[in-house]
């Protein structure tokens, strides 16, 4: 598989593919840079063999992840600079992804949140409450707080009487969306998604590009995501997604408008525009 992405663009970028081409280990491959026991912790033993290689060409620097027999897995006797490991932010798919063990800091913080919410110590997000009910087209997040404990942020909902929803007890969809925003507001340059809206409804998911693309431009980010939703590709410009393609042996993503995904991927067969002309030579033209 040949990838290559340029960070300068603080853009989207959408992957699709067909299951089993290989996006979840493009995702595992990036995260790899960050954590390399990714594959270890994720993938079945014995999935690699001897020629197995991951080589990343950064900024003209070159760092392999090869073969190790010892631990039959990937190693890399190379040195990757926080730099590097600092601005990559990988959120895999359930149960591995990040906003899952991040339950358990949310359960041990809870006494402290509970402190904070008595005392009044928290503040309003204003831009996170407006990205929600945006979102979701409701009010609901009107009462949405931040709570600052040691170096971690929380949200909660707050309710009557110092009672409060924490995070975690929301939607799926609507953790997995405070958990992005999180990413985006730490600034990390390269923030990548896996199945991005495999919790989201389909109202969801249609104003989801638009309020991300915001983003980053704002914060100066880039997001990667892989999806099967035809909604929210849908609303993606052409030239943010692209479709996981083999040729001679070689899976490389090339520029896909959403028609060409609706039609390969899917299989759905068909016209969305029709040109209606009375005129005989336009007819010729246009045939």
């Amino acid at each position: 598989m040949k990838f290559h992405v340029d960070l300068s663009r603080y853009s989207l970028t959408c992957i699709v593919g067909k299951n089993g081409v290989g996006k979840t280990t493009l995702i595992k491959s990036l995260q790899t840079l960050r954590f390399a026991d990714t594959f270890t912790q994720t993938s079945q033993p014995g999935i690699f063999n001897d020629d197995s290689l991951i080589k990343y060409t950064i900024d003209g620097l070159e760092y392999r992840f090869s073969y190790d027999s010892d631990i039959r897995s990937l190693n890399s006797k190379d040195i990757i600079p926080n730099a590097i490991k600092e601005n990559i932010d990988v959120e895999l798919p359930m149960p591995y992804g990040q906003r899952f063990s991040f339950f358990q800091t949310l359960t041990k913080a809870d006494s402290e949140i509970r402190s904070n919410i008595v005392l009044e110590d928290y503040e309003k997000p204003s831009e996170l409450i407006e990205f929600l009910n945006s979102i979701y087209s409701t009010e609901k997040f009107n009462n949405l707080i931040k709570l600052k404990i040691k170096k971690n942020e929380y949200y909660c909902i707050l309710l009557e009487d110092s009672r409060y929803i924490r995070e975690d007890y929301l939607s799926s969809g609507e953790y997995l969306l405070i958990s992005v925003y999180r990413k985006i507001k730490n600034q990390c340059k390269f923030i990548v998604i896996d199945e991005i809206d495999i919790s989201l409804d389909a109202a969801a998911q249609t104003r989801l590009a638009e309020k991300l693309r915001k983003f980053c431009q704002l914060y100066q980010v880039n997001i990667l995501f892989t999806t099967h939703s035809l909604a929210l590709m849908k609303t993606l410009r052409n030239d943010e997604i692209f479709y996981l393609l083999e040729n001679d042996g070689v899976i490389a993503p090339i520029p896909a408008s959403y028609n060409y995904i609706k039609s390969i991927l899917f299989g759905f067969k068909g016209w969305d525009r029709y040109i209606l002309t009375e005129d005989e030579l336009l007819q010729n033209l246009i045939q």
